[in-house]
């Protein structure tokens, strides 16, 4: 593992956080429209929300998207792939044997660079997928969303340290905040992992209204990546990624 991570040409936890725009379509028509916007918006890695997609356990449903996907953007633009579940916010209620089955078959294509795999699925079934993905040349963002509010920083950094030792290239982590001091208690926590478990780069964020201030500042607290929009929002909290870039920047 390595505090910094290529992927195509982009170095993730090193400098500027990176934004990543995420599309959330759930069919092709639309795919096709957000990847015009993405175009047009300042990015460095997008990502393919596809528990929003319709029929996506079909093969021949999905392979289409990511085909386009893959032919639309330059060889600099690494895409992540990203199933989010019920159980992490996401939308696809789906049972942790298909879900594996699911994420292999997609790293299987080829089509992507980076695969997410949610931490609550279980050690087995998250060392499945990063040995998958690691043969295959992909790399693995572990994660874990909290929705109902922002857990102890010992719990946040335990939990990403679990992530270290499972082989995740990079670990994440979003909560919700209640308070000012919940959005403290995550920054708190990503600075931790900064100063004592640098050994990935670390993604998190507080999210909603409280917390827009965590996906500006990961460049001094540690965050490596933040998620913009062009478009509709995967997560409540997301800026426009044109702002975002300038924030980003001005902090520089």
């Amino acid at each position: 593992m390595s505090r910094i991570v290529k992927v195509r040409n982009v170095k993730i936890g090193d400098g500027i956080p990176k934004i990543c725009i995420p599309i959330t379509d759930t069919d092709f028509d639309g795919v096709k429209k957000s990847v015009r916007l993405i175009e047009n918006s300042p990015h460095d890695m997008v990502e393919w929300r596809a528990d929003f997609y319709k029929d996506l356990a079909d093969p021949e449903v999905r392979i289409k998207p990511m085909m386009y996907l893959r032919n639309s953007f330059t060889d600099d633009d690494p895409i992540l792939f990203t199933i989010r579940t019920s159980v992490e916010m996401g939308v696809l209620e789906i049972d942790t044997a298909d879900y594996v089955t699911l994420n292999l078959a997609v790293i299987d294509s080829g089509l992507i660079d980076l695969v997410d795999v949610e931490l609550s699925r279980g050690d087995k079934a998250v060392r499945t997928v990063v040995e998958a993905a690691h043969k295959a040349g992909v790399k693995v963002i572990v994660s874990r969303h909290n929705n109902i509010n922002t857990p102890d920083r010992d719990v946040i950094v335990g939990n990403l340290c679990q992530m270290q030792d499972l082989g995740a290239d990079i670990v994440k982590f979003a909560v919700t905040p209640r308070s000012e001091r919940d959005v403290l208690r995550l920054l708190d926590a990503t600075l931790a992992m900064k100063e004592d478990h640098n050994t990935t780069p670390v993604i998190t964020m507080s999210m909603g209204k409280l917390g827009v201030i965590s996906r500006i500042c990961g460049e001094v607290f540690g965050s490596a990546v933040t998620f913009g929009t062009a478009g509709k929002a995967s997560a409540p909290g997301q800026l426009p990624a044109n702002q975002l870039s300038i924030y980003l920047k001005s902090l520089n």
